[in-house]
Parts: C-alpha cells; structure tokens; sequence
C-alpha cells in the first residue's frame, strides 16, 4: 500500500536509482558496443543505399513496432485494410510479455541468438535498421519504437529514414508520451510515472528532446495533445477494436455484480484507491466481487471480462486505452477517468459532433471523489445495468466501423506509403 495511517510513503526506505559505479558501467558498455555497432552500421549504408536503388524490393510491406504491445494488433488490422497490396508485419526486439500473439517476428527470428546476446538493445539494433531498410517501405512505430532509440545513434534516425525515402507514423500509446516534468498539473499522475520504472524516470529528458525531433521530421504524428509538441491528428472518439477475437459475452447473472481492473503499474492507475472503495462496498453489504488482474496472460484477462459485469480502468490518467475498449467491446460497462480538459478541447473545436458524443458515449466519467457513487448507481437496478452493457458494445461496434471506413475511404495512408519510388530516388 502507498500509505498507512494518512502517512503518504512515496518509498519505503529512500535510495538512489541506481548506482552510480553499475551506472557508470552501463553507460561504458553502451558507448563500446555501440561504438563498434555505429562504425558498422555507417561503413554498410552507403552500399545498402546503393543496392536498393539498384534493385528495389519488389514486395511493398509496413513495419509496425517495436514493443509488445496490444494495440499493434489493433494497428496492424487497420493498416491492413487501409493499404491495398501491402504486407503489414509486428516486429519487436524482445518478447518481454510471452505472448506470441502480440507479434510477426523478433530480433531472435532475423539474428542468430549469440549475436543478439543477453541484450536485443546492444548491437542488434544496427543490423536490424540495415535489414529493416531494405524490407519495409515504412513505418507505423511508438514514439519510442524507433529502431535506434536506444542507441548512441538515436538522433541520426530520422535523416537516415529520409536519405532512404522512408515514411514513417508515429503513434502513441501513452508512457512514451508522458513526462515527469510535464506532469505536474496532476500528482498522482507524477507519483505513479515515477514508480513506474526506474529507467522512465531516468529517460525523462531523453523522451521530451525525442518526441520534440520526431515532431520535427516525422511524416504524421498522432497522439496526445496534452504531452506532445504537435500532433497531426487527435481524437476521443475515433478508436478500433477486432471483434473476432474479441466476441460479446454479457454475463446475464446479477446476482453479484463483478468489478474487473487491470492492476499492472498500481501507481499509474490508482489501483490501490480503487480495491479499497470495492472493499468498503462489499463490507457495507453490497453484492460485488472485485477482481484484480495482473501477472495474467491475454487469454486470461480476456477471459476474466466474460464474467465481470464492469471494468474499471484508471481514475486520473484523463484517457481511454485499449483495456477499456476490449471490456466494452466484451460486454462490460467501463468506468474511467476522461480529462476534463479534452472535453472541453473536442467540444469547442468541433461541437457539432462532440456535443451528442459525449452525450451518447457509455463510458462512465469517474475520479476518486466520484467511483464509489457511480458503483452503486449502476448496481443498485440491474437492469440499467443490462442496458448499458448492450449500449457499450453497440457503441464500440458504431465507433470501431467508423475508423475502419475512414481508414479504406481516406487514402492518406495509401498515398503516403506508395510515395516511396525507389526508382527516382
């Protein structure tokens, strides 16, 4: 727990980061190999440019990358019926989560194993730019999925990717956004960014000075308004779910009304504050069951919001992620936190759509002041509740068959992908 008996301890016993000798070590071993991995990659480019130009790749393909992450999946589909005639892969260094589902292939597929060694991120990244260079015509990459990110090359990737004729999509997915030193309009926000990894904190002004450079060349940048220099396009409304793998399920027992919450990085989420008001509920004799999910695979996850009634995401993170469009989308109401801020950006900015949006949306607005009335109001009738489920994956299903319109009617996408003409270059 993050406090006990109102004492707020932001650290059981204060301690640095990291020390400063294993410190001083890492950064030794990272200015060695990638020293040797540079010398490598900058000897090997000019005739990879040469080859390419020679004879260009005939197969059109589009990278999406680089991490483990849900929302590839959901990237992937969409690109897929955007681009006519590409192939769309899921490439990532490390498989970090074991789920092979969240990707096409990894550094160990294309590299022999005592290459890529006990690190994907030490020398691997210099072939993989080389070998990526030549097979994809583009990229669709978090902001901190860029090939040479965590190399002493980072800053040179975008002019490589320009000499190459490489487009390249940069969409967020929230912690390679967010900052601690741009955070402090909200404290549980900071609090859990600093808890959430002790290299995030120590990245924390790598991130801003890379996303104010890839603001700067990127082709188009979509992402959070809030935390990002410029963005090219944002939206509270426009979001994709498949819903062959994610099929409707609405738990028709109300007997007991089960919560469900994805608790990985409790501070980040305010999961703590979250199970004390279930529990507090369920001792004033409400009939509800809290579960907390975390250290699960995919598959179980899933499977826990086929029983749960509602699923509660976050109480300060201001917007909607994947987890909260899958519980829609498998008949859970959600209940999250959306920052005012936006809703006031998006209604000003475009009123006519926003104004029956938010009206319409299912999605329950809640902080910590306001979750434990929202809880009641929604188990106190039963058949409100019903109704709402039905309302959330009717609504994901309206929203989902948008973007996917969007995607096949608007050929920006298209356009900017089979820009690429090796011939004239």
């Amino acid at each position: 727990m993050p406090a006990k008996n109102g004492i707020i301890l932001f650290e059981k016993q204060y301690q640095p980061i990291v020390d400063p000798i294993e410190e001083f070590w890492h950064v030794l071993n990272n200015v060695i190999t990638g020293s040797v991995g540079a010398l490598f990659l900058l000897l090997t480019l000019p005739f990879l440019y040469l080859y390419n130009r020679i004879s260009p790749p005939k197969q059109k393909r589009v990278m999406v990358g680089t991490h483990p992450i849900v929302s590839n999946i959901h990237y992937k589909q969409l690109l897929e019926k955007a681009l006519k005639g590409y192939e769309v892969e899921i490439f990532i260094f490390i498989d970090w989560l074991k789920e092979p589902s969240y990707f096409d292939l990894q550094t160990t597929d294309i590299l022999p194993r005592w290459f890529v060694g006990k690190n994907a991120y030490w020398l691997s990244p210099y072939v993989i730019l080389l070998w990526a260079l030549r097979r994809y015509r583009g990229f669709y990459w978090h902001l901190d999925g860029a090939i040479l990110e965590r190399t002493i090359l980072w800053r040179c990737e975008p002019f490589i990717l320009a000499i190459f004729g490489k487009k390249v999509v940069m969409q967020a997915y929230g912690a390679d956004q967010w900052s601690l030193f741009e955070s402090a309009d909200n404290l549980n926000f900071k609090f859990g960014l600093s808890h959430f990894r002790k290299r995030y904190f120590m990245m924390d002004f790598k991130r801003i000075k890379r996303n104010y450079m890839w603001a700067k060349y990127v082709d188009t940048m979509i992402g959070d308004i809030r935390y990002l220099p410029r963005v090219g396009t944002f939206s509270l409304a426009h979001f994709y779910v498949d819903f062959e793998q994610l099929p409707y399920h609405c738990n028709e027992n109300m007997q007991k009304i089960i919560i469900a919450h994805y608790a990985n990085h409790p501070e980040r989420k305010g999961s703590h504050a979250i199970e004390a008001i279930c529990n507090e509920l369920i001792r004033e004799g409400y009939a509800i069951e809290y579960r907390s999910i975390h250290g699960v695979s995919r598959e179980e996850a899933l499977a826990i919001l086929d029983e749960s009634h509602i699923f509660i995401e976050h109480l300060f993170n201001g917007v909607f992620g994947t987890g909260a469009l899958e519980a829609m989308a498998k008949g859970n109401v959600v209940l999250t936190n959306i920052d005012q801020r936006l809703i006031d950006f998006c209604l000003v900015q475009d009123y006519s759509f926003y104004g029956p949006f938010f009206k319409e949306m299912p999605i329950v607005n809640v902080n910590v002041h306001t979750l434990k009335e929202n809880i009641i109001a929604l188990i106190q009738d039963p058949t409100i509740l019903k109704k709402r489920v039905e309302t959330s994956r009717m609504f994901i299903e309206h929203c989902s068959r948008r973007v996917v319109e969007g995607f096949c009617e608007n050929s920006d996408f298209q356009d900017l992908f089979d820009g690429v003409d090796y011939a004239q270059r």
